[in-house]
């Protein structure tokens, strides 16, 4: 939180080939905000007039319908870029962004972004690098979606929040990978794209199976999960 702007942006991969004199002018374009829990730092649809790089919290990026369905695409925690696609292409913003806890984030203004995509080929790169890695996850994600059952999508995503992959083991004398924070059932199917009653009997049938077990509302693994259910 009291960090130097200039020394924020360094250790982003996104800035991390800006000269000196390129960072000092995004850092003199910017400024903090502040965002309590379940704020909205930018809304689908809306224009986008700046980019923020989170200094501390955490937040969720989601889609969501007329209906109030949601599904969340990202969750992002300090010194993630959010926003920048609205701010390269001019169009309105593709998705929502919710703090998720008391969140600080630095704003850097369009203009000053421009200004250094026109003079630096390699922060021009960076940013193609981020979108076609943006565009691998879409893809994955609508992979996921089309060809992937609730139980899969579900198992792939709790290990992904535990910290773990699918080989990873996961023996009785160690500590076991848990999920950071609580999630609720509807939470984890705004995650995945399924609804929290499917959510709900899944997780019911893995802790009947004892592969994972939820305490004080925080989900811990206890075994590896089968790969189909």
């Amino acid at each position: 939180m009291n960090d130097d702007p200039i020394q924020l942006l360094r250790r982003v991969e996104l800035f991390d080939h800006l000269t000196e004199p390129q960072l000092t002018l995004l850092a003199q374009r910017s400024r903090d905000h502040r965002f309590g829990r379940h704020a909205l730092l930018m809304h689908q649809g809306e224009r986008g007039d700046a980019l923020y790089v989170l200094r501390r919290g955490e937040v969720k990026v989601f889609v969501s319908d007329e209906n109030g369905r949601e599904l969340v695409l990202h969750q992002l925690g300090p010194g993630s870029v959010i926003g920048d696609i609205a701010l390269l292409d001019g169009e309105p913003r593709s998705a929502s962004v919710m703090a998720l806890e008391d969140t600080t984030a630095l704003a850097i203004e369009r203009a000053a972004l421009l200004e250094c995509l026109a003079s630096s080929s390699d922060f021009a790169l960076n940013i193609i690098r981020s979108l076609t890695a943006r565009l691998r996850q879409a893809t994955e994600g609508s992979r996921s979606l089309a060809l992937d059952n609730v139980y899969r999508r579900l198992a792939d995503k709790l290990r992904e929040l535990a910290g773990v992959d699918e080989d990873t083991p996961i023996e009785p004398d160690r500590p076991r990978p848990g999920l950071q924070r609580r999630y609720s059932h509807q939470e984890l199917g705004n995650l995945i794209g399924a609804s929290r009653e499917m959510v709900g009997k899944v997780m019911a049938e893995l802790i009947r199976g004892e592969y994972v077990e939820i305490v004080d509302g925080c989900i811990t693994l206890l075994r590896r999960l089968p790969k189909n259910w």
